[in-house]
């Protein structure tokens, strides 16, 4: 009989040797075997826990917190601000931030438990599929320590990772039953209105393993329980009037605008850190190949082999349009169950085990090293208070001395933070002054440029701007498919601030601007 550890995951019972070990020795490896999905949550946790009350980059996590503190302040989403991502991350987030305050340390608490929870997904998923959690457990913690360090924040793909989990989970254990099959197609939605294209390509490789299984009954609950969520979320957007608004911004313009700049080499930005879940990808195809020539092809075709490889290959697809290291690790955890299918069948109990366990060791203990300096910069950062918490700004880039300037700001004060630096004005709680968050060449429109031009000319009483990050140069190095990094509308917009607000400080790479002679009529040229 399958077991249920503390943490709430099926696990299967491992029969022990008794030739090989004595009394005290199997109870003690029995009692961790049993608890060992458990044990890997608690590591992954304290892994991440040195990073909850850092700083080190404004971009991306700034997103998810200040649209939640839009909405908890009564704006609505797609209306009153501009998002391209689907709502259900923003629900979450807000969610909790309504429930816990709207702290910088509450957001990263939340992304400690997803990742928690991804890891004890993986590792459940990783056992049923080899019976070996000694195997197992190494391939997560090899996969955990990858992802410490500057994106332990509030991030969509964690939740995408997290919901993708727990649709293979579900689905390797639902054996028919209605109630996982309900939670695997409820999952699969989620990850789709995190996500859009990760989570449909999770939504379609659960439906494409439930229709190998031929169960019409399956497939039924598996879709109703999708949709069921769907018309949860299009009846929240008709409730706040922004369906066609959502539909613009999530549907349209994500297609048109978000990925034209993204590409990347397979693996770019790659430290020792990420190196795991780098090469997690291409180690399962090279190994799934050994396999197929021990075994055949045909020896694929049982079950889980179709469903392991879907969710790799969906894993893999997501990685996609920026495969960087970041990406990478985010989607890594899709392949592990392939991996230790895979390590199961060709590293039979006796033979080979000093091999993989070598191996293991090494990915595992080899990334340490860098991540135990980031942990000490985090917890040793000198120190900011804000209106989000008491944190530590690791960065040396101007952004500890920019929070103490704009602590002295008076606190209605409207602020325009340019070109993309969201999670300011959810540490500083001034008030953005523009519907959009971030401004990149390429990325955002002309007329977007014009729209917020004349935003800030009849709003903002100061602009923060990004000076370091509007540079030509980096736009080469982190976006290097970005084939125009100065276009006319962003030089334009970026004179008319000139003319509007004068320089008041500097700050490393910030310059702080004040309202002088603000005209909308400024804005004029921006859209050509």
């Amino acid at each position: 009989m399958p077991d249920v550890c503390p943490g709430g995951l099926m696990i299967s019972s491992l029969s022990i040797d008794p030739a090989s070990r004595d009394g005290r020795s199997k109870s003690f490896i029995q009692l961790m075997e049993r608890h060992a999905g458990l044990l890997v949550m608690i590591a992954t946790a304290l892994l991440c826990l040195p990073f909850t009350r850092s700083i080190w980059l404004l971009a991306d996590e700034g997103i998810w917190l200040h649209a939640a503190q839009r909405m908890i302040g009564g704006q609505a989403l797609y209306r009153d601000f501009f998002e391209f991502h689907p709502p259900l991350g923003f629900l979450i987030t807000a969610g909790w931030l309504s429930l816990f305050g709207q702290t910088l340390l509450a957001a990263r608490l939340l992304m400690v438990l997803v990742i928690a929870l991804i890891a004890g997904f993986g590792y459940s998923c990783c056992r049923m599929v080899s019976n070996r959690p000694g195997l197992s457990a190494t391939l997560v913690l090899a996969w955990s320590v990858s992802v410490p360090g500057p994106w332990m924040q509030v991030n969509h793909h964690w939740f995408t990772s997290l919901f993708s989990m727990l649709t293979l989970w579900a689905i390797l254990r639902a054996e028919g039953k209605p109630v996982r099959l309900t939670v695997a197609g409820l999952a699969a939605c989620a990850a789709t209105l995190v996500t859009t294209h990760r989570g449909g390509m999770i939504a379609l490789a659960g439906l494409l393993s439930i229709l190998s299984t031929r169960s019409v009954r399956s497939l039924a609950v598996y879709i109703s329980s999708g949709l069921t969520l769907a018309v949860l979320a299009l009846a929240y957007l008709w409730s706040q009037g922004t369906m066609l608004a959502a539909f613009d911004q999530v549907i349209l313009y994500a297609l048109n605008h978000y990925s034209n700049i993204q590409a990347l080499p397979y693996g770019a930005f790659m430290d020792v850190q990420m190196i795991f879940g780098v090469l997690a990808f291409p180690l399962a195809a090279a190994l799934l190949l050994l396999l197929m020539l021990r075994k055949g092809a045909a020896y694929l075709h049982q079950q889980p082999w179709p469903t392991l490889l879907l969710f790799a290959i969906t894993g893999f697809g997501g990685c996609f349009p920026r495969p960087d290291a970041v990406h990478i690790t985010f989607c890594a955890v899709l392949v592990l169950p392939l991996l230790a299918a895979v390590l199961g069948q060709l590293l039979p109990y006796g033979k080979s085990m000093l091999l993989w366990r070598t191996i293991g060791f090494i990915a595992i203990f080899m990334p340490l090293p860098s991540l135990t300096v980031a942990a000490v910069r985090s917890v040793s950062a000198p120190r900011v208070e804000t209106r989000a918490g008491l944190y530590g700004v690791v960065t040396g880039d101007g952004i500890l001395p920019l929070l103490k300037r704009l602590q002295t700001l008076p606190p209605g004060d409207t602020v325009f933070f340019y070109p993309a630096d969201p999670l300011l004005p959810f540490l500083t709680g001034h008030h953005h002054a523009a519907r959009l968050d971030m401004l990149l060449p390429q990325y955002s429109t002309p007329a977007q440029y014009q729209e917020t031009c004349r935003q800030l000319m009849q709003g903002a009483q100061w602009v923060v701007s990004h000076v370091d990050i509007t540079r030509p140069d980096f736009y080469r190095t982190v976006f290097p498919a970005m084939t125009d990094p100065s276009p006319h509308e962003k030089i334009a917009f970026e004179v008319a601030l000139d003319k509007a607000f004068l320089r008041n400080g500097t700050y490393g790479g910030f310059q702080v601007m004040r309202r002088a002679a603000a005209d909308v009529a400024l804005c004029k040229d921006i859209a050509g």
